[in-house]
């Protein structure tokens, strides 16, 4: 009986080392990255970092650490050889940035590997190369104290992965955001980047986070960084919101030290900046959180970029209350620029985000609905609520209107420039917000309406129920897949119930995949009935409604932003108005 050709046989080594080394070398970067966290974990307080031809011919880390025995040089070449685990309970507590033994061997199997090492009780270096699996004798050599590792000829046993690498240049702007992002982790170690004959960067050590953040991201950004400090053990600085970008590529995030591009630590600060910033743009932020390395699994991902909560929901909310609570403490308003912002003119095109819950409230000019309670409206005729005391903004203040959407404000120090729809929706917001948290301002329906439900969205009715309460919308269960309405929140008597609820489900169904902390989805409705009941752009005020408007600024805890984030004023001093006009 003739054997079926395609047989399973066991692989050669050399194959199964290349076929791993996969999932580690992906591109220089990775080697560079790999290295970088070698050189940390020995205790480095320097490492240099040279590339030739982009890192495609030559890698080569320099470092002062405690070096490695020359008995043990063989043993870093092989493939699960590590001094950083012994067994398998090591893996529930890893405190250091590398443990698995496979980076070297890996490389090894793919390009040529020499490392030289001298530890500070030894007389001489010795090296070691390793090349497709076989590993040389080592020699000795002459060199300071510590290790050099040179990775040569990426690729070159696999010419197939080496054409899917890109130019030098595109190759080394990768490998300096690999130094970057460790560098601000560990900003007391010294940093050197040189490609071919050129310095790309160079960082010095015993730096404070700010300084480091200085240098890498510049002096203007560090400028305007604010603090983070936190009960919590979440540390860093975040930059004004009004610093934005159109990516997240400017979160920094670390966990215990290790950089990580986390979607729950990413996602967790911008949630702390949302209603300080426009949708769509992302803050600048270096933040790290320190955990218990028992409650984090950082053997999921090849690059270790990645990493597994045993309780998410938690970080998620540590960072965001963190992040919140700066922002709060530091509240000021932008400068207005009188240039051109490169940035803020490009199109922005925001990605889709695991945690993201949609908001139907926008800052869309929508026809004005009375709120019960509130005005709803900026009117000579009817006193606002948000403007009682006089002695705020004096009578004689000059303020006038333009364009009947916007309020230019003459102040001792400059002019302030407000958006009246956005000044308004925020006063607005905060002022039903705070009655909200003093009572349950649900509205009873003259007759209670059955609406009929998804098998999606009865599950998530079910969960969430008593979330729903609290939004002041009640309901039960009325038979299989319907829920009888009893009350809406106050304000929203006009709005069927059926769509009311709906859209409310909707709003919790990502949050159920995500499997994050439910988002404060009444902040959501908040603003959408502040931006209903807000005075409009394109809207005349006289001059008793521009007072009281801006009285009720004053009045307000956090004027600048509108709560969807988008500014509501900007202030241009007379001195910088005065050295445009070159009268200074």
């Amino acid at each position: 009986m003739p054997q079926p050709t395609n047989q399973i046989h066991r692989l050669p080594p050399l194959l199964v080392e290349q076929i791993a080394a996969g999932e580690v070398v992906e591109r220089p970067s990775s080697v560079v990255k790999e290295l970088i966290e070698n050189s940390l974990d020995a205790g480095s307080s320097r490492i240099d970092i040279h590339l030739e031809d982009g890192g495609k011919r030559l890698i080569q880390i320099t470092d002062d650490g405690q070096g490695i025995a020359p008995d043990q040089l063989p043993l870093a070449l092989e493939s699960h050889a590590t001094s950083k685990l012994k067994e398998a309970v090591d893996l529930q507590c890893i405190l250091t940035l590398g443990f698995r033994g496979e980076a070297l061997s890996s490389m090894a199997a793919v390009a040529t590997v020499e490392i030289a090492s001298r530890s500070a009780a030894q007389d001489s270096a010795h090296r070691v190369v390793g090349n497709q699996g076989q590993i040389e004798h080592q020699t000795p050599l002459a060199m300071r104290h510590g290790t050099r590792v040179s990775v040569r000829d990426l690729f070159s046993a696999v010419p197939a992965r080496r054409r899917f690498l890109k130019s030098s240049s595109a190759e080394v702007a990768r490998c300096s955001a690999v130094v970057k992002s460790i560098s601000l982790s560990h900003p007391t170690v010294a940093f050197s980047l040189t490609h071919d004959e050129r310095t790309v960067l160079r960082y010095p050590a015993d730096q404070t986070l700010l300084e480091r953040i200085s240098e890498v991201l510049g002096s203007e950004v560090a400028s305007h960084m604010i603090p983070v400090t936190s009960d919590d053990s979440v540390a860093g600085w975040i930059a004004r919101p009004d610093l934005q970008r159109r990516n997240s590529d400017a979160i920094y995030t670390f966990l215990n030290g290790r950089y990580l591009k986390d979607k729950v630590l990413q996602h967790a600060v911008r949630e702390g900046f949302r209603g300080f910033q426009i949708p769509g743009q992302f803050p600048v932020a270096v933040v790290g959180i320190e955990i218990d390395p028992a409650d984090v699994d950082v053997n999921v991902h090849p690059s270790k970029l990645e990493v597994r909560f045993r309780d998410r929901e938690q970080i998620h909310r540590r960072i965001r209350r963190a992040v919140r609570e700066s922002l709060e403490a530091a509240g000021s308003v932008p400068e207005l620029p009188l240039q051109s912002d490169p940035v803020a003119d490009r199109e922005v095109n925001q990605p889709a985000q695991p945690f993201t819950v949609s908001s139907e409230a926008d800052d869309s000019e929508v026809p004005a609905r009375g709120v019960e309670g509130y005005s709803a409206g900026v009117d000579s005729t009817e006193t606002m609520v948000m403007a009682t005391d006089s002695t705020l903004v004096s009578d004689s203040v000059r303020v006038f209107q333009v364009r009947d959407s916007f309020l230019v404000l003459e102040e001792m120090d400059g002019l302030r420039i407000i958006d009246q729809h956005a000044l308004h929706e925020k006063i607005l917001y905060e002022q039903i917000r705070d009655s909200w948290q003093e009572g349950n301002l649900s509205q009873a329906l003259l007759v209670p309406e059955p609406v009929p439900l998804d098998p999606e969205q009865w599950s998530l009715f079910v969960e969430y129920a008593d979330a729903l309460s609290e939004l002041g919308l009640q309901g039960e269960e009325f038979g299989e897949g319907v829920v009888l309405v009893r009350t809406v929140p106050q304000g929203f008597d006009g709005q069927a119930p059926a769509d009311l609820l709906r859209n409310l489900l909707v709003r919790f169904e990502p949050v159920s995949h995500a499997g994050a902390e439910q988002p404060d989805i009444r902040e959501r409705l908040l603003q959408t009935m502040a931006c209903k009941a807000a005075v409009k752009a394109g809207q005349p005020l006289s001059r008793e409604a521009q007072q009281d408007l801006v009285k009720g600024r004053e009045r307000a805890f956090q004027p600048w932003n509108c709560p969807h984030g988008r500014p509501s004023e900007l202030f241009i001093s007379w001195q910088e108005l005065e050295r445009r006009f070159d009268r200074k």
